[in-house]
């Protein structure tokens, strides 16, 4: 049991920190000095999740109808950046222009949403002289420039390794930079090597994380029928049995839906889902026992939630280069879900399994509140 609960304790807590560490959306900053060209640094971040902008101004910006209207919608943030972001030369500031940007998403959702970030680039340049060969560079942050922290700060030169600096809410310095000395990530600190191997695992975490949420706790109608499953199944052998089923069906449905094999309209899914957790709560006020063809119904109801899956999924788009790696980390994200909300079913009700009073007093009413549940969401899919 403590195991259990160490367990269970670990997944939300890390779900959780995912989620307010900032570290999927951390800003990145890259001041570049190439030989024969004019230096530039390139800013990505996370606008939406900024204090730059909000992400309904974002997305506006996104959808502007013309180059000149993005232009205005943004110009506030850049002016913001312009001023809150200072590069120093020889211990002189530097001035700073907007050379280029780019921004993008792919839905609102996506914007709000800080496990996936949809990150825009913008690029200054620097009028006046330009940094040469063993200059010494520094790059702050303002105390009134408010970014989605820790932002990773790269100098490179064309001569010498790249220096990293890791920057946070409390040191807005990279310090004084050499160009063209061999520093490296020698220097950088064990902060600056963690958050560069985060960057390397950054996909699958994300991925993870985002499958995770599709569960706990924006996937309420899956828990639901879950806990339809749990309140049944007294053996745990018959409990696996049946969410291994659910599991093995949603995955193929996901994957065919998205890979575009599979084609279902979001209002002929949501119903059924619903119907199926509606099916799942009667039938446990009628069942003693599981039946044997409970498993085969289970697999179909998890054909529907896999496109119910796919259908939310949609407000984020799987990257083409590493779309099945992105999908199977989804999925994994997916399962921990599963077995997070398993784990605190059986922490809260399942250790009563025993109790000669569990199906009167606890399976029977948790099976009427399910169903009144699917019930509802099925009247109010299918009318609305």
């Amino acid at each position: 049991m403590r195991i259990i609960k160490i367990f269970l304790l670990w997944v939300l807590v890390g779900a959780a920190s995912l989620s307010q560490a900032h570290m999927l959306n951390m800003t990145e900053m890259r001041f570049e000095v190439a030989e024969g060209a004019p230096a530039v640094l390139r800013v990505r971040v996370d606008l939406g999740q900024s204090g730059l902008m909000n992400p309904d101004a974002y997305w506006a910006a996104v959808n502007a109808s013309s180059a000149a209207e993005q232009d205005e919608r943004l110009k506030p943030a850049l002016a913001e950046m312009t001023v809150g972001l200072q590069v120093l030369v020889e211990g002189e500031p530097t001035t700073m222009f907007v050379q280029s940007y780019d921004v993008d998403a792919v839905s609102l959702e996506a914007i709000g949403n800080p496990l996936t970030p949809q990150m825009a680039e913008v690029r200054f340049g620097f009028t006046g002289p330009q940094p040469v060969y063993l200059d010494q560079v520094e790059i702050r942050v303002a105390q009134t420039l408010d970014v989605p922290w820790p932002c990773l700060v790269r100098i490179d030169s064309f001569d010498g390794l790249p220096v990293s600096r890791l920057l946070t809410a409390e040191t807005r310095s990279s310090g004084p930079v050499v160009l063209g000395v061999d520093g490296g990530l020698s220097n950088a600190g064990p902060l600056v090597s963690l958050a560069l191997k985060f960057q390397a695992v950054l996909p699958s975490v994300s991925w993870i994380a985002i499958g995770f949420q599709h569960i706990i706790p924006m996937g309420l109608d899956h828990i639901v029928f879950i806990l339809g499953l749990f309140f049944l199944s007294t053996k745990l052998t018959t409990l696996i049995a049946q969410v291994t089923a659910f599991t093995a069906a949603h995955s193929l449905t996901l994957a065919l839906a998205t890979l575009g094999w599979v084609q279902v309209s979001p209002h002929i899914v949501e119903p059924l889902v619903a119907a199926s957790i509606v099916y799942v709560a009667i039938d446990n006020l009628y069942a003693v026992q599981v039946a044997r063809w409970r498993l085969a119904v289970v697999l179909i109801f998890g054909l529907l939630h896999g496109l119910g899956f796919a259908s939310a999924l949609d407000a984020v788009t799987l990257p083409e280069e590493s779309m099945i790696s992105a999908l199977l980390f989804f999925n994994l994200g997916v399962e921990i879900g599963q077995v997070a909300v398993l784990l605190l079913a059986y922490l809260s009700v399942g250790w009563l399994r025993r109790w000669s009073f569990y199906r009167t007093r606890v399976v029977e009413p948790a099976s009427v509140t399910i169903a009144g549940i699917g019930l509802y969401w099925l009247v109010k899919r299918l009318a609305f």
